[in-house]
């Protein structure tokens, strides 16, 4: 049946995207609620002022841009919600493949008459889409706060900022993915993702701390630093960067398909 696996995926998933859209969007709910009033931004600012690498670890070029509740919630909600997301990602990309084979329901998948790649990809538009609805949760929790906040947010720009976690979200999901395929034991798989996501977190700290040293070129091959989330919040969306991120989750996809179709299952 068309799609079978994508829906079946959905609907074995859907109330786990429901839980973690729920806390993703309580977070925001809480972020935007207590946004302070503007004499209270302005002490913020002042106080931002006299610790030049905490502005620089937030991704902000000046304390002013902290300043305002735009700036507030980027570095309070979308500052720290991609490590969130990615949690979910890791999660859903490891029952793509990894925790089937493990528990040994893989073998009789595919024993149906289904081609792998189809499981791979539905399988994967299927999580993507849950990531999206995840995202979303979080986008209406950002919405209602601020309904309540003590300055007025622009929608909008909170609706571009949670467009901008997806495509580095999607591009976990792909690594964790394609770490599955790659590597038999699913305990493996979860280790080397999750040493992918901090190292490419400390590499963008660092390369922010150090940005007027040669270890600012290490941020480049951080996926942290394409996120990029205080100037999208200022800017809108980095069409380039998003493009990257998202070319890089095919590559990874492909090679996970790959790797996939040349695996000995259960053996």
């Amino acid at each position: 049946m068309p799609r079978s696996i994508f829906n079946e995926t959905l609907r074995r998933g859907w109330r786990s995207m429901i839980f973690w859209g729920i806390g993703i969007g309580l977070l925001g709910f809480v972020i935007t609620t207590i946004i302070p009033n503007v004499g209270i931004l302005k002490q913020f600012e002042n106080l931002m002022n006299t610790m030049p690498a905490l502005i620089k670890a937030l991704g902000m070029d000046e304390a002013a841009q902290v300043a305002t509740p735009e700036g507030f919630i980027s570095a309070g909600y979308f500052g720290r919600v991609l490590l969130f997301v990615a949690i979910y990602s890791v999660l859903a990309g490891l029952n793509i493949t990894a925790n089937e084979e493990d528990q040994g329901i893989l073998d009789v998948l595919l024993a149906l008459p289904l081609p792998r790649w189809r499981l791979v990809v539905e399988k994967f538009a299927a999580y993507s889409l849950m990531l999206v609805g995840v995202v979303m949760l979080g986008f209406v929790g950002l919405t209602i706060g601020s309904m309540s906040a003590a300055l007025q947010v622009d929608a909008l720009k909170l609706l571009v900022g949670s467009i901008n976690v997806l495509p580095s979200a999607v591009l976990v999901l792909a690594f964790t993915l394609f770490a599955g395929t790659f590597f038999k034991a699913r305990n493996t798989a979860a280790a080397v993702t999750a040493v992918f996501i901090i190292t490419s977190y400390m590499l963008d700290l660092i390369g922010s701390l150090a940005s007027d040293s040669p270890l600012a070129r290490l941020r480049s091959i951080s996926f942290f630093s394409y996120y990029d989330n205080a100037h999208v919040m200022q800017t809108g969306l980095n069409l380039t960067y998003v493009m990257l991120l998202l070319g890089v989750t095919v590559i990874l996809v492909v090679a996970g398909v790959w790797f996939f179709q040349r695996r000995d299952i259960g053996g």
